[in-house]
């Protein structure tokens, strides 16, 4: 029933010749409906898919010819039927199931490198099976694979328009209880502090998590932050002794000109938008844009009136660590629209399991810095998480972020412990020279370089390896 003179005789000729798609009794049937068994099967040999026989639709039985290629997809994460626990092989595909059946094969590889040293140890597919083969070899590192419509990167992106190659995240919310101190900075900008020489951080991303003890600014039931408490932040920031105050002057004795991000809090979901005047109004998306509009002109002002010497204003960090429903993509999107015309970037970190995080750069973000979250986490298991993240990195072309909680003396052996697998696995994947964040809790690099206890300058001359 197909001849030369079919319009698409080539391409349906491939595909039974490749074997992706059947015929029957002779007949390829060109103008019937494909139907979702029929499509598992054009995937799975496609895309050269394996499965493990262990699918159990209630509705496929395992001597069904198209068992071997539904149990692929659904092994795969292509499919996970439906929730009464069905594949409904013989229904008609919609052309938006087809459609997501596509986006979730090539928004991720299909295959993945495990090298060592640069020499390809093996092809596999599955990321889970890369990984675990990888913590099996020394020095090994773990990279995706083209595939047909996309091409990865080899390497964590050097996230150019952001203009950071070596970032620290400051806290000067309430959750920092001291002071800072123009001393303070000093070991965040010089490198060799003896001689006062060198340079480590050249961006700081200045945010606050706390406006109050119980009070979060980022996504949260305790999030209760009106326009009072915004306010109340911008002005901590901005105050003549504050942080931007003292991250000058100690830029200035050290010579050098360094990039700030300042942070946006998450406008709340919950509760009503009360503000200056006192005012209730209903949480919608317009006002959450209104109150963020508000601190970003607010932040303007601010700024060009303190006259920083020595800071140069590079844009804003979205403080929260995900996106997680349609109202956050929207205002989002509209936040960063109306940034980006302004020629002023905005960036954020997604935290591991960060909702939407392969979508960053449609929502409008200039750059993102993934956290592995692995800095609790010790042997295999920190090792597996690392490698997660940098794979990650590589796929949806972010930087990465890296992690060192606080340690006091009495924690600090097992905290260097933590961060030696952290550089380890940084210089594994080429981080150092690229672009990274740092995440230090409150004053980490400043403890590295001014406790004497054992443990700290170790650490500090770690971080040094990954500063370029």
């Amino acid at each position: 029933d197909v001849n030369e003179t079919l319009k698409g005789y080539e391409e349906i000729y491939y595909t039974v010749e490749k074997g992706m798609l059947s015929v029957e009794e002779g007949n390829f049937k060109p103008y019937e409906p494909l139907t979702r068994k029929e499509m598992a099967k054009a995937l799975a040999v496609s895309f050269h898919y394996k499965g493990t026989g262990d699918s159990s639709f209630t509705d496929v039985d395992r001597d069904d010819p198209y068992y071997e290629y539904i149990d692929a997809i659904a092994k795969n994460n292509i499919t996970t039927g439906y929730k009464d626990g069905t594949f409904r092989p013989d229904e008609v595909v919609t052309r938006a199931q087809f459609s997501a059946f596509l986006a979730r094969i090539y928004s991720e590889p299909i295959e993945y490198t495990v090298e060592q040293n640069g020499h390809v140890l093996q092809q596999v597919q599955g990321l889970e099976n890369a990984i675990n083969l990888a913590l099996e070899h020394d020095q090994a590192t773990v990279h995706p694979v083209d595939n047909t419509l996309q091409t990865f990167a080899a390497e964590t992106a050097l996230q150019e328009e952001t203009g950071i190659k070596n970032g620290v995240l400051i806290y000067n919310g309430a959750e920092r209880t001291k002071a800072f101190t123009t001393e303070h900075f000093k070991p965040y900008l010089v490198r060799d502090l003896a001689n006062n020489t060198g340079t480590m951080f050249d961006t700081f991303v200045v945010l606050g998590r706390l406006y109050a003890k119980d009070g979060y600014f980022a996504e949260s039931a305790k999030n209760k932050a009106n326009y009072e408490e915004w306010l109340w932040y911008l002005n901590h920031t901005f105050d003549s002794d504050g942080v931007l105050s003292h991250l000058n002057a100690a830029a200035k004795e050290a010579n050098q000109k360094v990039n700030v991000y300042l942070t946006i809090p998450y406008p709340k979901r919950q509760g009503e938008i009360i503000d200056f005047n006192g005012e209730i109004h209903e949480n919608t998306l317009e006002e959450r844009i209104k109150l963020v509009e508000w601190y970003i002109k607010s932040v303007g002002l601010e700024w060009a009136a303190s006259e920083y010497s020595n800071l140069n204003f590079k844009g804003y960090y979205w403080l929260n660590e995900t996106v997680s429903n349609y109202d956050d993509e929207l205002l989002v999107e509209y936040v960063s629209e109306t940034l980006e015309n302004q020629n002023v970037p905005l960036i954020y970190s997604p935290h591991a399991l960060s909702y939407n995080f392969s979508h960053w750069n449609l929502y409008g973000f200039m750059g993102a810095y993934l956290q592995p979250n692995a800095f609790r986490l010790s042997g295999k298991e920190a090792e597996y998480k690392l490698h997660e993240a940098f794979v990650r990195a590589q796929i949806y072309n972010t930087g990465i972020n890296i992690e060192l909680n606080s340690y006091a003396p009495f924690q600090m052996e097992e905290g260097l412990t933590h961060f030696e697998q952290y550089v380890e696995m940084a210089e594994r994947y080429n981080l150092p020279g690229r672009s990274l964040i740092m995440y230090q809790d409150t004053e980490m690099v400043h403890r590295l370089a001014t406790y004497t206890e054992p443990g700290y300058n170790e650490a500090y001359q770690l971080l040094k390896r990954l500063i370029k």
